[in-house]
């Protein structure tokens, strides 16, 4: 290898170090990005099967791992996507976390309404996320002034019936732990400038790959 090569080689390895971006939180949260990237709107969203049927939204993805404590563990709606240019609050719209290759991936999502049936029955179906007012939603404590909170609402009935409801994602059982972050963001937007945030923190900047 000569001098030239060399030098090149050292500048690669020192950039792929940069890229690496772990923030630590004020309550002792450390979260690394590893990559975030475009996503097809085709696929679904996680194995809830929540897809973005909308041409007007896109799907994106960004993977972290996180280490956290058992005294202190990641509240996942905690979690936001801001797009600096147009002021906007994306709530996380779906998440899959894992602790290895081997194993079922943890899906924590819980439902903000009550759904009822034409009868006035609750629908409290097993297949459906749980309705549980003990598992707190964090991400209207960290509203952002000067900002938009953008947030989908599931259709769990027909196009005819339709039963509403926002998801959120409660608190994580583990303590170290890869998370994919998923939003679904302003098609139009999606190369505008992208900050992800944990409760009122900032933990990086954000560009999606294609």
């Amino acid at each position: 290898m000569n001098l030239n090569k060399l030098i090149v080689a050292l500048l690669l390895c020192i950039n792929n170090n940069l890229i690496a971006q772990i923030t630590t939180t004020s309550d002792k949260i450390s979260i690394e990005i590893v990559k975030s990237k475009l996503v097809d709107n085709v696929s679904v969203f996680g194995i809830r099967q929540l897809a973005v049927k909308s041409s007007d939204l896109r799907k994106v993805l960004i993977k972290t791992k996180i280490k956290s404590t058992e005294e202190n563990k990641t509240k996942l709606s905690a979690f936001s996507l801001l797009d600096t240019n147009n002021n906007i609050r994306y709530r996380l719209a779906d998440y899959k976390g894992y602790t290895g290759i081997i194993g079922e991936p943890e899906l924590i999502p819980f439902r903000k309404n009550r759904l009822y049936k034409d009868n006035g029955k609750e629908i409290d179906n097993y297949w459906l996320p749980e309705y549980n007012e003990s598992e707190k939603d964090y991400f209207n404590d960290f509203d952002k002034e000067g900002y938009t909170n953008f947030e989908l609402k599931i259709n769990f009935g027909t196009s005819e019936n339709p039963k509403l409801s926002i998801l959120y994602f409660g608190e994580t059982s583990y303590e170290r732990f890869t998370a994919e972050l998923f939003f679904a963001i302003i098609a139009d937007n999606k190369d505008s400038n992208y900050e992800l945030y944990y409760k009122n923190e900032k933990i990086s900047d954000i560009t999606f790959n294609k």
